[in-house]
Formats: structure tokens, C-alpha cells, sequence
């Protein structure tokens, strides 16, 4: 698995390990894990002006949600692992 080291708005920095990425409807989402093993699903955006720098965001809403975390699910069954969100 890969690490990424995120940097917050306040210039906080967290280092998450990549499990698995996806693309669904055109957004590329990542799901990642903490240091204590909590995972997150983050969604990829980029400014319209700045194509080369990724800002990440948890905020999504219910239905992308359940949508991603389905087909994380299903990509994972083979890794023996199961998601509960």
C-alpha cells in the first residue's frame, strides 16, 4: 500500500496509507486508512484553474456515499476485508 501525506488548511499535516481507488461518474474517490486503522473515503477535486494540485474532501453526500462505498466493498471481497459505514 502507498502513504500520502495530506496538509489540512491549517497547514496540519496526517499521513493516511492508500487501501484502494476507484472512479465513479467521472470523480476519482481514495480510500484511506489513519494510523489507527479508522478509514475514510476522500474525493478528489481540482480547482478550475489548477490542474495539478488535488485537494481531497469527506464531504459527500449519502447516495455517492453508499455508491462508492459499494463498489470499495466489492473490490475489497477479495482482500477478505469489509467496510462499515
Amino acid at each position: 500500500m502507498n502513504s500520502i501525506e495530506f496538509t489540512d488548511e491549517e497547514n496540519n499535516t496526517a499521513l493516511y496509507e492508500v487501501i484502494e481507488t476507484t472512479t465513479l461518474g467521472g470523480n476519482t474517490y481514495l480510500l484511506v486508512a489513519d494510523t489507527e486503522d479508522n478509514a475514510f473515503i476522500l474525493k478528489e477535486q481540482f480547482s478550475a484553474g489548477d490542474e495539478e494540485t488535488a485537494a481531497y474532501t469527506d464531504e459527500l453526500t449519502d447516495s455517492e456515499r453508499d455508491a462508492v462505498a459499494a463498489v470499495f466493498n466489492q473490490l475489497l471481497d477479495e482482500a477478505d476485508i469489509a467496510l462499515e459505514f
